[in-house]
């Protein structure tokens, strides 16, 4: 069973995942900018999910002005060419994360403080595996949201927000 949460990317991952950006940019002749690349290089270090926000708040301050159309184009972008995820959870905004190796997208919601937190468990896997080859079916991809209390929001409400079992 392996559980595999990293709040950061691996070393040097930001400058591969930019390279693989570039490139990108350059095989569909769209020009490499500034500001496009500042916008890549706060998602691919971040390590989490990031709103659009959250990125234009990254990047107040050193790498100059990013418009937020140039950083929703460049999160469309990062998602259109493989190399970020887009999540829905519900929030009214769409959050992003860096898109390495096959795409398991298992996250655990706060409904209080929206923080989110990705896991992978081996037993989901094997699960899934079964359940779809027991159907004929073939995965793709897979995306599972579980919605409750983080720890802290938990012992903050007490029991308040928890039904009666």
């Amino acid at each position: 069973m392996s559980e595999v949460v990293t709040p950061r990317p691996p070393l040097g991952c930001a400058a591969v995942m930019l390279g693989l950006f570039r490139a990108a940019l350059q095989e569909r002749h769209l020009p490499v900018t500034h500001q496009r690349e500042a916008v890549a290089q706060v998602l691919f270090e971040s390590g989490g999910h990031l709103s659009a926000d959250d990125v234009a708040e990254r990047l107040r301050g050193g790498n100059g002005h990013v418009g937020k159309a140039t950083i929703y184009r460049t999160l469309g972008l990062l998602v259109e060419v493989g190399l970020a995820a887009e999540h829905d959870f519900d929030e009214g905004f769409k959050r992003y994360e860096t898109r390495i190796g096959p795409a398991h997208n298992d996250h655990l919601v706060c409904t209080s403080c929206g923080e989110v937190v990705e896991f992978h468990r081996d037993e989901l896997d094997s699960l899934q595996e079964q359940v779809a080859r027991d159907r004929g079916f073939h995965v793709l991809t897979r995306q599972l949201k579980l919605y409750g209390l983080c720890a802290l929001c938990d012992s903050e409400s007490g029991d308040a927000l928890r039904p009666a079992i």
